[in-house]
């Protein structure tokens, strides 16, 4: 089997040469600049998947529901609160006049799940100054500028295991 794929080669600003492989073989109609583009953005959503997972869900993606209804309903529960989250982020960085990825997504939805518990509590009256005192407070999780020249390889981490490991030269057990 062989496939035939174009290979783009690209320097970011203050990082080494890079090189993507991509399957869009027509330069004209596909540029390279744009594809580069599209692959950074890419990574960009590869870490809103990160936050959904890992954040939101503390790394329990299984879902608890029984039935294929039930999973989906989890699910769209999952998203409107992860959508509803960066819609205040984006209002916090509108006010701001700032681009919405310079406010802390973990920092921000962790304040607005503990705030959201005592709206719970809350007079229903009380919930709009409540909400207006929250978007002054995430203005606190403001990131510093990105440094997008600072580069770092990717490496394969090596998960831990539960058991101990042998070391070369150390008896293990018992003799």
């Amino acid at each position: 089997m062989h496939w035939r794929v174009r290979r783009i080669r690209y320097r970011m600003k203050g990082g080494k040469e890079q090189m993507l492989l991509t399957s869009l073989l027509d330069p004209t109609k596909y540029p390279a600049k744009e594809i580069i583009a599209l692959y950074h953005e890419r990574w960009e959503i590869e870490m809103g998947f990160d936050e959904l997972k890992t954040d939101m869900l503390e790394r329990n993606v299984p879902m608890r529901s029984q039935t294929p209804q039930g999973v989906r309903q989890e699910l769209w529960g999952v998203l409107l609160a992860y959508n509803l989250v960066r819609r205040e982020m984006e209002q916090v960085a509108k006010e701001a006049n700032v681009s919405p990825l310079r406010i802390s997504f973990i920092a921000s939805y962790r304040f607005i799940r503990d705030e959201f518990l005592w709206c719970a509590v809350a007079q229903p009256g009380a919930i709009p100054a409540h909400l207006k005192r929250l978007r002054q407070q995430l203005s606190l999780f403001l990131l510093p500028k990105r440094r997008s020249s600072r580069r770092y390889p990717r490496a394969v981490k090596r998960k831990a295991s539960q058991y101990p490991s042998k070391r070369k030269g150390k008896p293990s057990g018992d003799s």
